[in-house]
């Protein structure tokens, strides 16, 4: 409390954003998120923080932010952008969780491992808004296979041409220059972070252990008292991660019914709108979705501050996908949709809803024994982080292999209903054309 006739400081909110796949380099995203949702949005800062733009003196103003040296991410190469009190009296640090470095050097064997390991896959368990990319891909190894297969074959009986060796010779050295050009800066990542394999669990510790470090600072901070997690393609899938992560260890504990009244009042407003744990079908949406946010919102508040009875304090109200790979989570993560819901039912992996506990009367409270003073003691389940935190997925979905983002989708067939899912039509230099990086491109043009 502060003292009396003294004003309580102004807290600040955190926003994390998480990049994609691709030989990203530091700052890259983070200064181009800033540009697009800071500083060419005018509406968000007063008159008086109105500046020129160094790169376009002439041009339109921008709103001030600045780069100033941060010990949080432990690296020199990253900075924290922040900015001057906005309209509503809030001031906002920009961070990004860089981890391009650590999934370096994945090998053409790896890479051709995961693609065999996605395409040798039965008909059944390719998810319907995967098949046309799926098909794609499919028919492009069948056609180098084929290929390679018919010259080694005429090449061995003596049936190929000098002419035709050198041509043969320049499109395989194509096809490698592709592959390592391409193939391995982008989908090298996926294929060392998205499945837990012996290959891969080194450098999936790795990058968890990075953002956790960074979160873990920005949760204790007691000058923030908001992170808003935001996440682009292949960096959805480790900020989920890392969301389930810290909720096992920040989620709401030894709460008393006299003692912690208001939390476990926001805890029952969350249980209204939980789902089954058994084989019924989720709903396809939430009879009052406005007010399920609204609960998720509220337990946040309560959560947001520590005390002396819960000194780990939950922040992160938001969770914020763009282009996520996570609606393709049944294929790329699992086999297929029944061994995902398993792992849902499990807890391996969070829903939103959360899922409650049916035989404990349908909530995610459930009793972890008794205080000293023998009152006794519940806490929420480690799969209901998105009881305290609000998921909002934006995606462009085109014609599934070529048009729009294909990479991204909705969420409320593998997360469920909870989810916000809003829908917008991008356009770039090529139009329509492979949309996935033009999330908050200045240059790209999109309606919801």
């Amino acid at each position: 409390m502060p003292a009396p006739g003294k004003a309580s400081r102004k807290l600040s909110q955190a926003v994390v954003i998480v990049h994609g796949m691709g030989e990203q380099r530091p700052m890259d995203t983070l200064r181009g998120f800033v540009q697009a949702v800071w500083s060419h949005d005018p509406a968000r800062a007063p008159f008086y923080a109105h500046v020129a733009d160094p790169a376009n003196p002439g041009g339109e103003k921008i709103n001030r932010s600045w780069i100033t040296p941060d010990s949080r991410t432990n690296s020199h190469e990253l900075r924290r952008i922040t900015t001057p009190y906005d309209v509503d009296g809030r001031r906002t640090d920009f961070y990004e969780l860089y981890w391009a470095d650590i999934t370096q050097g994945t090998t053409r064997g790896r890479l051709a491992a995961w693609v065999t390991n996605l395409l040798w896959r039965k008909p059944a368990d390719i998810p319907r808004d995967a098949r046309g990319l799926y098909v794609v891909t499919l028919l492009a190894v069948i056609a180098v296979l084929g290929a390679a297969f018919v010259l080694a074959t005429s090449a061995m009986q003596g049936h190929i041409s000098w002419t035709t060796g050198m041509l043969v010779t320049i499109l395989a050295s194509f096809v490698v220059w592709s592959v390592d050009r391409f193939g391995l800066p982008y989908f090298g990542d996926v294929a060392a972070y998205v499945r837990a394999e012996a290959a891969t669990v080194e450098k999936r510790a790795l990058v968890r252990d990075r953002g956790l470090t960074l979160l873990r600072r920005l949760m204790m901070d007691d000058g923030y008292d908001r992170i808003v997690l935001v996440s682009h393609s292949l960096g959805s899938i480790i900020a989920y991660d890392l969301l389930q992560i810290l909720w096992a260890d920040f989620r709401p504990r030894k709460l008393e019914a006299a003692r912690d009244k208001a939390r476990l009042k926001a805890i029952r407003a969350i249980d209204k709108a939980t789902l089954k744990s058994d084989d019924s079908a989720w709903p396809d949406k939430l009879d009052d979705f406005a007010g399920f946010r609204r609960a998720q919102w509220e337990l946040y508040r309560q959560l947001r501050a520590s005390d002396a009875d819960h000194p780990l304090p939950w922040k992160i109200s938001d969770f914020v996908t763009l282009g996520s790979p996570l609606t393709h989570s049944e294929f790329l993560v699992t086999h297929n949709l029944a061994e995902f819901r398993r792992g849902i039912a499990e807890r391996l992996f969070s829903a939103c809803p959360p899922i409650a506990d049916t035989a404990a009367g349908g909530t995610v409270l459930y009793q972890e024994g008794r205080g000293r003073s023998g009152k006794p003691q519940r806490a929420v389940h480690h799969g209901a982080v998105f009881a305290a935190t609000r998921w909002t997925n934006i995606f462009d979905r085109g014609n599934g292999w070529l048009t729009g983002d294909p990479i991204s989708g909705p969420m409320a067939e593998n997360f469920g209903p909870g989810v916000e899912n809003i829908q917008v039509e991008l356009r770039g230099s090529l139009g329509r054309v492979f949309t996935h990086r033009l999330y908050w491109s200045l240059k790209a043009t999109g309606v919801e």
